[in-house]
């Protein structure tokens, strides 16, 4: 859990925000975050932060978070094809691919209890003077999105876009 906060912010997916800064409607839309943790097959427990966009729903148009994918049909048919006529295939995986693309709109998250307490750990000249008790005394850090985290409703899209220009 502590590596993949320590990533992120080293890679400047987020910034702290001064929670007396943000006003109780910014407090109220910013979005949860959530760590996930996997069991590796080497014992090594790994955590992936991600962003409750549920919140994000109310306010963003259903197609205006669309990013466009691939028909089912599509693969089938390339994939009979492929295997008629014995091409090669290969498969990338672009590691926090979503990473790679900015925001581009504002949109807050916050760290609460363990999560707060680890992120300061991170980088404790950096987090701890925003670190805040909430209504349940738990710890919370306000935090702005600079990078498309998984879980916005929009960070397929924004990847989408990034990922096109790239290669054009």
């Amino acid at each position: 859990v502590y590596k993949e906060l320590d990533v992120l912010h080293l890679q400047n997916v987020f910034t702290r925000q001064d929670p007396g800064c943000l006003t109780s409607n910014e407090k109220g839309k910013a979005l949860e975050s959530l760590m996930f943790l996997e069991n590796k097959q080497t014992g090594a427990v790994k955590g992936r932060l991600v962003a409750d966009g549920s919140k994000q729903r109310n306010y963003i148009e259903e197609g205006a978070a669309a990013s466009p994918t691939v028909m089912t049909e599509s693969v089938l048919i390339t994939a009979a094809i492929v295997a008629t006529e014995g091409r090669d295939v290969a498969v990338i995986d672009l590691p926090g691919a979503f990473l790679n693309a900015e925001m581009d709109e504002v949109v807050h998250m916050v760290l609460r209890g363990k999560l707060a307490e680890l992120m300061v750990k991170v980088a404790p000249q950096i987090y701890r003077k925003y670190v805040t008790l909430g209504n349940k005394r738990e710890l919370m850090l306000y935090m702005t999105l600079q990078k498309a985290l998984y879980g916005c409703l929009r960070s397929a899209l924004l990847f989408y876009l990034k990922l096109v220009a790239d290669l054009e």
